[in-house]
């Protein structure tokens, strides 16, 4: 009977055996210190309970656990007579023989066990306000005007320990931590600020108003931008691609139009394309990279066609970290006369960025990335694509005047600000971005 071994090809018992002894003529025992033929019929040596001293690990002479204790650990000892956990100890270097055994076990030998913290927490107590989250070291170390140990003092989370460490963040990619002065001026939003903006006409109202707008124009100057009209609230990045997508470029499509992006991109500027391009019949042309992850700028330029509408790409690529050559692609992109859109998400924190001395035509990002809270992100765009944008969404605080037979908007950018948007991290991230730069 043919098995499902020798029809898939898989070589037989014997075979790999016979293919063994002609490679290694010198191996004539299995693992268990017996050859083939003994181990096929294995006998089970009388043991003389008297030499074993509490089974495996023990002192005996019988050959048989020898040959055990020789081929499960040969360079073990143990660390005392009766002892079932064996020591390793070459002299040259450190090795570990570990006993594995459950929380169970563990707990009914006194031996403490900490939790990971997918699984429910730490078992160590947090820090308390009285610990400093540097060491005196990090007073010593300068970054720009401030020292480590003064940096390190501005994020209270940094207090924390984790397994009874000091926590050391290094996700910024994903997200920042919160400096002292954010949270703070949060706090003081909602014990002295709150209301909606643009809509009421007591206090509160005005105050919310004056600190939502005031926040605008921090990030219009942040940025370099000519003016705060040009400066839209969003949740993210990813809502503002999204907005510039089916705000600005999508009525400007028909069928075999082209959209460029990178193969760097992250997925929130390649997805909103993808739907864009299935609704309107839209190509989609990637900027190919080398094999260091850079764009390769003759290959973009040949990408050009009298049918390309638009390029999206990044201005640091969350991939590779790869920093795109912005200037060029937006003057090549505006030499063949189409848009560009910058995905500054990864790059605003890291570098200095002036849309107007870049002349960019869409320049996105996030706050949560910046040190601001999450939840409030922005679009630059020129003045005039966002007036010859149409509204991304429909609501409050965009309309001028509604009816049942006609509704007018708002100029910008409060056409595109349908709805109570995130006020109060918006004033959270005009409070970072003046010391962003420190």
């Amino acid at each position: 009977m043919t098995t499902i071994e020798q029809m898939a090809g898989v070589p037989s018992a014997a075979e790999l055996d016979a293919l063994a002894n002609a490679w290694f003529p010198d191996l004539t025992e299995n693992v268990y210190g017996f050859s083939q033929e003994e181990a096929s019929e294995p006998a089970v040596p009388e043991v003389n309970m008297g030499d074993l001293n509490q089974g495996y690990g023990g002192d005996t002479t019988d050959p048989y656990f020898r040959s055990v204790e020789e081929a499960s650990a040969p360079e073990a000892n143990f660390s005392s007579a009766g002892s079932d956990v064996p020591v390793v100890d070459n002299g040259s270097s450190k090795g570990y023989a570990p006993v594995v055994i459950s929380q169970t076990e563990a707990a009914e030998s006194g031996r403490k066990i900490d939790a990971p913290t997918s699984l429910g927490g730490d078992s160590t107590p947090r820090a308390t306000t009285d610990d400093k989250p540097y060491t005196s070291r990090d007073e010593s170390i300068r970054i720009g005007s401030k020292t480590l140990a003064q940096i390190r003092s501005d994020f209270p989370i940094l207090n924390e320990r984790i397994n009874g460490n000091k926590l050391v963040w290094l996700d910024n990619g994903a997200t920042t931590q919160r400096p002292k002065a954010v949270i703070d001026r949060l706090s003081y939003y909602f014990e002295h600020e709150n209301s909606n903006v643009h809509r009421g006409a007591h206090t509160l109202a005005a105050r919310s108003t004056d600190a939502y707008e005031n926040a605008r124009d921090i990030v219009r100057d942040f940025i370099g931008a000519p003016s705060s009209e040009e400066i839209v609230f969003v949740r993210g990045t990813t809502e503002a691609i999204n907005l510039v997508a089916n705000a600005y470029v999508k009525p400007r499509l028909k069928p075999g139009d082209e959209i460029i992006v990178s193969i760097l991109e992250h997925h929130a500027n390649i997805v909103p394309w993808q739907l864009v391009a299935q609704e309107t019949g839209a190509v989609i042309k990637v900027i190919p990279c080398d094999e260091s992850g850079q764009l390769i700028l003759h290959e973009y330029e040949k990408l050009f066609t009298e049918r390309t509408k638009f390029v999206s790409v990044t201005h640091v690529s969350n991939v590779l970290g790869t920093v795109t050559p912005i200037e060029e692609l937006i003057a090549i992109a505006h030499r063949h006369g189409v848009r560009i859109l910058i995905d500054g998400a990864q790059s605003v924190a890291h570098i200095p960025v002036n849309v107007s001395a870049l002349d960019a035509d869409f320049f996105v990002f996030s706050g949560h990335k910046v040190f601001a809270p999450t939840g409030i992100g922005v679009v630059y765009g020129k003045k005039e694509l966002l007036e010859a944008a149409r509204p991304y969404h429909g609501g409050g605080n965009m309309i001028a005047d509604v009816t049942f037979e006609r509704t007018i908007y708002n100029p910008i950018p409060n056409k595109f600000e349908a709805g109570t948007g995130s006020i109060a991290d918006a004033v959270g991230r005009g409070r970072r971005l003046p010391i962003c730069p420190r």
